[in-house]
């Protein structure tokens, strides 16, 4: 790992994310993944470092420990509560603390807080996740960086620190290794991202880089080729006083199709981060999808970014004369539609209209790079289309895109630009062709009998397509070690057939097989035993957090730390900057709090224009109310609120301390009326009114949700609450008291 490579921002300051390094394990359909990440504060002060990263959205963080100063800690999963109180507690005691939580599915945060000058750290966390094979091929990836997204970040539930930035000076290098174990250390593989080297001897086949060190430019796929007769596999293991069983099918159907009229809708990301690669796989895509319609087919390709053009007002038959009128815009596809308003040009596929009684899906080909995804998935399950994705790129939003597919019956494919476009759109249109596998169960011998599973309603599935699920079954002396899985599917005649396939289960002493059971369950039980799954196996979600803190000796004089966000390096052949296939020298986007999208950023910056109303467009008026708020030239009429207030007097940058308030300070800087009365009232009731204004500001945030104080302000009222020993009891008095005049008030 290359330590000292000099990283810095625009501005200076040392980026402290030194490097990373990977190392995986491959056995059968279970992969584990360690993850250490270097860094190093070069700088003469106290720094909290925040990196915001990708994982693929069904891995499953198993550990976390860090290394400081030759000493590790091993952290802890609690509720995100608990967590986030002793990560604030730390920091702002001057002790150095870590959390990494979980923030939407596929999106991560680590926070270092107080990594003091000259310190060096190393943190380090597991993984696991389940293998699938699609076709003949089982793709294995690892994100190495995230790519930049259209859109509003607090939306999607980022907190202002954890949005990621993008940096020219991020020139990070990873290096990578992987054991592959089993029956797949025999297997073809294959990487159309990086020149791997392969070494076979008694233990598996190990992997590595050619060259030791890559850049963060782009996801790391490895493709492992099936081998001859596989039909699945199964583990299993004991877990207290019961067993856990993985069983992982690979169902083949050798029934011809029954070829129907249907109708494809294609929906192509023109937005300007398709520039370059992804555009020019789109264009590829698109002629490949044309090439399998037939004639009696139905078709529509609607092309979209800041705004969506339909090619047909309606779906058209595919004739001659039809395709004939698309070569040109399929040859000549460009990235030139501004930003990426996926989900109004989704809604303008559904209603274009199609003959009565035709099947009809979508088939969307884009990078996924949107914030709003959540927005998107409602509206995508209530279309009553399939959606069949193809995403394109070098850092895809595999986890989003993976969940729309899934989650509307359809699937997801992902290429790379070295990668066969042509052989993935067949594989769409076998699945879109395919009757679907129905009515599937898993089937134990006598004396085993599964007390639950996981999941607990099998959905439809295509042939060809791996089908995970676990079983929890009574422990016995001795486990039959077989299963077997039964489905039916409609022949070209119409006639449902019942097909069994059977595999053999190999047991493991692998404590991850229990925990990846438990995690597979939290979306099927309530939230209280999902808290109590989570910290039994030590499992992050969005409701619990790893946690670590260690002690420094010397303390007293820290003031609060410097915040470092740990920006990404943009990914190569993305928005037009560099291309994969040429190893050029790679051209990075600057850090910015302008999330528009990337041309209309560069352009901003060339020429220097501020972001104003009058110069945006319709599509980018779709925007939160705070924003729209702020863009008003009547918006510095308005008396700014309390949090307004102390939110622009104290800021990271003018290093200043909180002195004490009274209730007249506090009025004045825009408190509300209401609650200046209630903080009177408590005072004639005897309490001091320092620090009963103090017990108000460290409530304000939960009173207040829309309108926030600002992270570092939040800190320093905690300080403050420290200097003037605000007790806990009297923090919870004016809690009650609120509460109770709020509530009087309203009724």
């Amino acid at each position: 790992m290359n330590s000292e490579i000099g990283l810095t921002t625009l501005f200076g300051e040392a980026i402290a994310l030194k490097a990373v390094s990977i190392k995986a394990t491959l056995n059968g359909l279970l992969a584990e993944i360690d993850v250490k990440q270097q860094y190093k504060n070069n700088e003469n002060t106290n720094i909290e470092t925040v990196y915001t990263f990708p994982l693929p959205i069904d891995a499953v963080l198993l550990q976390l420990n860090v290394e400081i100063n030759g000493q590790t800690l091993e952290g802890q999963v609690k509720v995100n509560s608990i967590a986030e109180e002793e990560y604030e507690e730390a920091v702002t005691s001057g002790d150095t603390a870590v959390m990494l939580k979980k923030i939407t599915d596929g999106l991560y945060s680590i926070n270092l807080g107080n990594l003091l000058a000259g310190e060096s750290a190393v943190i380090h966390f597991k993984y696991a996740q389940l293998n699938e094979w699609q076709g003949n091929k089982l793709r294995f990836y690892i994100p190495t960086t995230l790519a930049p997204k259209y859109g509003y970040p607090r939306i999607a539930g980022l907190a202002e620190h954890e949005v990621p930035c993008h940096s020219i000076n991020a020139g990070y290098q990873f290096d990578f290794r992987a054991d592959i174990e089993g029956e797949l250390a025999d297997a073809t593989i294959t990487s159309p991202t990086h020149s791997i080297t392969q070494a076979l001897d008694s233990q598996g086949l190990h992997l590595g880089l050619f060259a030791t060190t890559q850049p963060m430019d782009r996801d790391l796929i490895i493709e492992i080729a099936k081998p001859n007769q596989y039909v699945g596999e199964g583990l299993w293991t004991n877990d207290g006083e019961q067993t856990v069983a993985l069983t992982s099918f690979y169902p083949q159907v050798d029934i011809q199709p029954k070829l129907q009229q249907r109708c494809i809708k294609m929906v192509v990301d023109c937005s300007g981060s398709m520039a370059g690669d992804s555009i020019n796989q789109a264009s590829i895509a698109l002629q490949a999808i044309v090439e399998q319609l037939e004639d009696d087919d139905w078709f529509n390709i609607i092309l979209f970014g800041s705004h969506h053009k339909l090619t047909f007002n309606k779906s058209v038959q595919a004739t001659p004369k039809n395709l004939q009128r698309v070569e040109n815009t399929l040859q000549n596809l460009r990235a030139d539609l501004g930003g990426t308003e996926m989900d109004s040009a989704l809604q303008a596929a559904y209603s274009s209209k199609t003959p009565k009684n035709i099947p009809t899906d979508i088939l969307l080909i884009t990078d996924g790079q949107i914030w709003d995804e959540n927005n998107l998935l409602t509206n995508a399950q209530a279309s009553e289309h399939r959606h069949f994705v193809v995403g394109v790129g070098n850092a895809v939003s595999e986890a989003f895109l993976s969940k729309l597919a899934r989650e509307t019956g359809g699937a997801s494919e992902f290429v790379t630009p070295n990668e066969n476009m042509s052989s993935r759109i067949v594989r769409h249109f076998e699945r879109i062709n395919q009757p679907r596998l129905h009515k599937s169960k898993i089937l134990w011998p006598r004396n085993n009998e599964a007390i639950q599973q996981s999941p607990q309603q099998l959905s439809p599935l295509f042939a060809g397509d791996t089908i995970n699920v676990f079983s929890w079954l009574a422990s016995q002396d001795k486990f039959d070690s077989q299963a077997e899985l039964k489905f039916v599917c409609k022949s070209d005649k119409d006639i449902n057939l019942e097909h069994t396939q059977k595999i053999t289960l190999t047991h493991t002493d692998n404590h991850t097989l229990a925990r990846l059971a438990a995690y597979s369950r939290l979306a099927e039980v309530n939230i209280t035993e999902a808290l109590d799954l989570a910290e039994k196996y030590q499992l992050v979600t969005e409701s619990t957090s790893y946690i670590l803190v260690k002690i420094n000796e010397q303390k007293n004089e820290l003031g609060l730390p410097q915040l470092r966000t740990v920006p990404h390096q943009l990914p190569a052949g993305q928005s037009g900057f560099g291309n994969v296939r040429h190893q050029s020298a790679p051209v990075y986007l600057a850090s910015s709090n302008n999330y528009l999208e990337i041309p209309q950023f560069l352009r901003k910056q060339a020429d220097n224009t501020p972001i104003e109303e009058d110069n945006l467009s319709p599509h980018d008026l779709h925007m939160p109310k705070f924003i729209k708020e702020h863009l008003s030239p009547s918006h510095a009429d308005e008396h700014p609120s309390l949090a307004e207030s102390l939110n622009s007097e104290f800021t990271p940058d003018n290093d200043m301390g909180m002195s004490k308030f009274d209730i007249f300070d506090i009025d004045k800087l825009g408190e509300d009326d209401a609650i200046i009365e209630i903080l009177y009232q408590l005072e004639h009731a005897g309490y001091n009114e320092q620090k009963l204004v103090a017990a108000w500001l460290s409530l304000y945030n939960k009173f207040n949700p829309d309108n926030k104080f600002s992270r570092h302000v939040t800190r320093l009222i905690r300080i403050l609450c420290k200097d003037l020993d605000v007790s806990a009891e009297l923090i919870n008095n004016v809690r009650e008291t609120m509460v109770q005049e709020m509530t009087y008030t309203a009724n």
